[in-house]
């Protein structure tokens, strides 16, 4: 791909591919990458996407763009997400110099292109993050459904895995070494019921968190259960030590996630006092 570099805006063009910052008339056109290929109708779905565009909309009012668009003959066909380590309101003590890059997707059509580099290279090479950041940060994941690895992906681009670190938590240093990851270390509180933290960052977050619910209410069919926005309520995920999404259980969080079946169905039983 043939990439025109005199373009001095923080578009990158060529006859048929382009590459934008998010603005607000483009919401649309970034709620599509990802949900062209997905049965968007489904109410979790549309209830994720209400929230993820209200979120975006007030990242784009308070830090700047948060993604980045690539089109194909006018398709949104690709994005990536990124946010400054400064504007997540339940982390203690933010690093003002680290841009977490949160996920990136193209089109299974359109993989194996190039397209995902384009996208990188685009956050890399722009001037807002080359002045004001000394390193991304990534936690990787590999959805299902969702073709190449995103782990390898990043690993091409140059990411590196962090010190003490798991092999998902991944640094990419703009200036300087690798940093030691911040340590998720939930503490437990007195409290019954269950309740399930999440950010508003993916469409896909409440599907996901009715699949937790149903597994926990298939415990227990009478336990309350509470989905609680870590963007909204920072006060109360930042008194926990949470760095990221997590489920209580009568006030213990699950080390288990739900991927892993008989683990997380065990723990559940046990934080709800069942016997086995």
């Amino acid at each position: 791909m043939a990439v025109e570099h005199a373009l001095l805006e923080n578009d990158l063009e060529t006859r048929d591919i382009r590459i934008k910052n998010l603005k607000e008339d483009l919401l649309d056109d970034r709620i599509s990458v990802c949900g062209d290929e997905q049965p968007v109708e489904q109410s979790a779905i549309q209830k994720g996407i209400m929230e993820k565009k209200h979120w975006l909309r007030n990242m784009l009012k308070e830090s700047g763009p948060p993604s980045k668009i690539l089109y194909v003959d006018d398709k949104p066909v690709g994005q990536i997400l990124y946010l400054p380590e400064s504007s997540i309101p339940f982390l203690k003590n933010p690093d003002p110099r680290t841009l977490h890059v949160r996920c990136s997707f193209v089109h299974l059509a359109q993989q194996g292109k190039g397209h995902g580099k384009a996208l990188f290279n685009s956050v890399v090479n722009d001037p807002k993050v080359k002045g004001n950041y000394d390193r991304l940060e990534t936690v990787s994941f590999d959805p299902p459904g969702c073709g190449l690895s995103q782990t390898a992906f990043w690993k091409r681009m140059g990411f590196k895995e962090r010190p003490e670190g798991k092999p998902h938590e991944l640094e990419y240093p703009l200036q300087g070494g690798l940093t030691r990851p911040r340590k998720n270390n939930p503490k437990p509180v007195k409290e019954k019921g269950v309740k399930i933290f999440y950010e508003p960052t993916c469409i896909f977050v409440h599907q996901f968190n009715d699949k937790i619910a149903e597994a926990v209410t298939a415990v227990d069919p009478n336990v309350s259960v509470e989905m609680v926005n870590m963007w909204e309520k920072p006060e109360e995920a930042r008194s926990r030590g949470l760095i990221q999404g997590c489920v209580y259980i009568n006030g213990n969080p699950l080390r288990h996630s739900i991927f892993e079946g008989e683990e997380f169905k065990n723990e559940a039983r046990t934080l709800l006092n069942l016997k086995n």
